[in-house]
């Protein structure tokens, strides 16, 4: 089974709440995930970040891979 196929573990899921980073191309980016159906990703909300760097679309909404990002915090 290779690295991709390995199903990650719900602890090591973000949940509503929580603040991820990621990276997209050479940037750093920061996002507060929200509610969604998605089991295999998150959605997460760019907007908290002071400033938000030059992306193709007007939404502050993005899909993560539940393997592309890192949680920074948790809600309580």
């Amino acid at each position: 089974m290779q690295e991709q196929d390995i199903p990650v573990a719900e602890e090591n899921k973000a949940t509503p709440g929580d603040i991820v980073t990621f990276t997209r191309g050479k940037e750093t980016w920061k996002g507060k995930v929200i509610p969604s159906g998605c089991t295999n990703s998150v959605v997460v909300d760019l907007s908290i970040m002071e400033k938000l760097p030059y992306r193709d679309v007007d939404s502050h909404l993005t899909c993560i891979n539940h393997k592309k990002y890192t949680i920074v915090s948790r809600e309580d």
